[in-house]
């Protein structure tokens, strides 16, 4: 369902703007549904796997995540009036690319544990504290649209089919390495230019 909610996120605001439905309170609305569906519902997804011994640090951690997505959508809303329409770059990963990385760590956790791979339960909270970093942090990301825009044709093509072979076959991890990809580009590119720039120095 959190998968499903990044494809709504995809589309409501498109689907304003082409019906002229846009408005002040929709922006507002938006947000509070970000918060519930790439905020509270992974925490709460996360912390229900958690094991009862672990459970105090274990929620001590996860509720860490909404407050940091909250606190992602309060400034990127002051920073751009709520709008996301003619940005190509975002201070901090995006509330809906940190939801669907937590859903897909989920998913290949699931994954794991029926092929009989032990991975402890704990190492949930750490990812959703990485990703909750991430989102309050200032490391550029730049738009999932632009980055399409910017793949020639016949790259985006093969892109596409590769993605819904992939999808058929191992959906979980298919969606996991699209998502991480994602989640890590902007750190990678953040890393790349800071090395450029001691070399420079």
């Amino acid at each position: 369902m959190i998968l499903a909610a990044v494809l709504m996120d995809s589309l409501d605001g498109a689907l304003a703007r082409s019906l002229d439905a846009t408005s002040d309170f929709g922006a507002e609305l938006d947000s509070l549904a970000d918060v519930v569906s790439f905020g509270v519902a992974p925490a709460v997804l996360v912390g229900s796997l958690l094991p009862i011994g672990a459970r105090q640090i274990g929620w001590a951690l996860v509720t860490l995540y909404p407050l940091c997505a909250a606190w992602r959508l309060a400034r990127f809303n002051v920073s751009h009036n709520g709008s996301e329409e003619g940005h190509e770059d975002f201070a901090g990963l995006p509330t809906t690319g940190a939801g669907a990385a937590a859903a897909t760590a989920v998913l290949v956790y699931a994954r794991l544990g029926e092929a009989g791979v032990a991975v402890t339960p704990m190492v949930l909270p750490c990812v959703l504290l990485i990703l909750g970093g991430l989102m309050v942090s200032r490391i550029p990301y730049r738009h999932v649209g632009s980055l399409i825009s910017r793949m020639k044709p016949g790259t985006a093509f093969a892109s596409a089919v590769g993605l819904l072979a992939a999808s058929v076959l191992w959906h979980e991890y298919a969606f996991a390495a699209l998502m991480w990809g994602y989640t890590m580009s902007g750190v990678l590119a953040t890393a790349r230019e800071k090395i450029r720039a001691v070399r420079h120095a």
